[in-house]
């Protein structure tokens, strides 16, 4: 009998995030899981990799997945450290595949530097683990936030499910070692699922502090980028924002360009 995939499970929104729940409850009855996710939110970490007191330290949990309890285990330290930790302590054998998510809020454009979501994702490709994200259409201004809504994930874990059991059977196309998967704010089990290009532009955009006292302590805010007006149909800022329809960005880490008969 063929031997079920492990999937490890992470985040950047803690290891308490309803989310990671929806992604172990949806990927349970076909994987076998190993789930490690931060103490603590870390949305906006990218791969950074935190130092000082306690970083690295694990803490087990007990997670209740589908009516039975799983273990997982809250690391002290970003998205990234999660998964090196992971898979560095926490497993003798190396995942077949991570899962990062489900977020709260959209990973489009160019957020994708940004994301712990998939910061946690390029962590596991150097580490030469294909990676699937998912993420869901939220307000920018509870992306962050500890108090997670009350959210209702079956469609979401529907999907979830149909899309790794696909990845699972087919594997991943040549050069593509990251899918980056955004769900809109409402979907159903028939919502159209599209290969989208990633937008070359932000989704969302600084706005401006008002005059302040440039000793105190401030966060900037976002609002929604006017500009995705002219985002492309095939992109998946399009795709999720005006369309409202399931997108699957196929990237890899490497950014870098090959210059022909380019001299400095």
């Amino acid at each position: 009998m063929k031997r079920k995939p492990l999937i490890l499970i992470t985040n950047d929104d803690g290891i308490d995030s309803p989310g990671l729940k929806a992604s172990a409850e949806a990927l349970a009855p076909i994987a076998d899981l190993i789930i490690a996710a931060p103490k603590v939110q870390q949305t906006g970490m990218g791969r950074a990799f935190l130092q000082g007191k306690n970083v690295g330290e694990i803490t087990k949990k007990n997670l209740k997945i589908n009516n039975q309890e799983m273990k997982a285990y809250a690391v002290n330290g970003s998205p990234a450290q999660s998964v090196a930790h992971a898979v560095l302590e926490l497993t003798e054998q190396k995942p077949d595949y991570c899962v990062s998510g489900i977020n709260y809020g959209e990973n489009l454009g160019l957020s994708y530097t940004c994301s712990g979501t998939i910061g946690a994702a390029f962590e596991a490709d150097s580490l030469g683990i294909k990676t699937l994200t998912f993420s869901k259409a939220f307000p920018f201004a509870k992306q962050k936030s500890n108090n997670y809504s009350n959210l209702n994930w079956e469609a979401e874990k529907y999907q979830t499910r149909n899309i790794v059991s696909e990845i699972i059977d087919k594997g991943f196309p040549e050069n593509v070692s990251i899918f980056n998967i955004n769900f809109p704010g409402k979907i159903s089990r028939s919502t159209e699922l599209r290969i989208t290009k990633q937008a070359y532009m932000n989704y969302g955009e600084y706005i401006k502090p008002e005059a302040r006292n440039l000793n105190d302590s401030y966060t900037l805010k976002w609002k929604l980028n006017p500009k995705i007006e002219t985002a492309a149909e095939d992109t998946d800022i399009y795709a999720v924002h005006f369309d409202k329809v399931i997108s699957i960005t196929p990237i890899n880490s490497r950014m870098s360009v090959e210059l022909n008969d380019y001299y400095i």
